[in-house]
Formats: C-alpha cells, sequence, structure tokens
C-alpha cells in the first residue's frame, strides 16, 4: 500500500532554492567581472605600451647617456 502524505517535502525545496541561489549568484559574479574587464581594458592596453616604453627605449637612453657599460 502506498502512503500519501500532505507535508511538503520541504527539505527537497529548500535544497533547491539554495541550488538556485548559488548559481544565480555565480552567474551574476561572471556577469560583473565581464562587465569591469571590459570597462578597463583600454586603460590596460595603455598603462601596458606606457610601461614596455619605458623599460624599451627611455631606461637603456639613460643607460648609455650616463656612460653605463
Amino acid at each position: 500500500m502506498v502512503k500519501f502524505s500532505n507535508k511538503p517535502n520541504v527539505r527537497g525545496i529548500r535544497a533547491v532554492a539554495e541550488d538556485t541561489d548559488y548559481k544565480s549568484r555565480i552567474i551574476g559574479r561572471q556577469g560583473r567581472l565581464l562587465a569591469g574587464l571590459i570597462n578597463t581594458r583600454a586603460v590596460g592596453m595603455v598603462y601596458g605600451l606606457i610601461i614596455a616604453f619605458v623599460f624599451g627605449l627611455i631606461i637603456p637612453l639613460l643607460v648609455v647617456l650616463l656612460g653605463g657599460k
């Protein structure tokens, strides 16, 4: 004989709700991270070019002008 219950499966509902909440937070965090990367990529490229210019041209030029080996 099969027993039927009118009590809801609270444990199962809670587990599904927590899993859905966790996944939605992960998706939101990934979206915010991607948006931040897109907003800062131009500035990052400019900083990288400036640093490459300093290390590649300015420092060797200073070494030559100041009598380095």
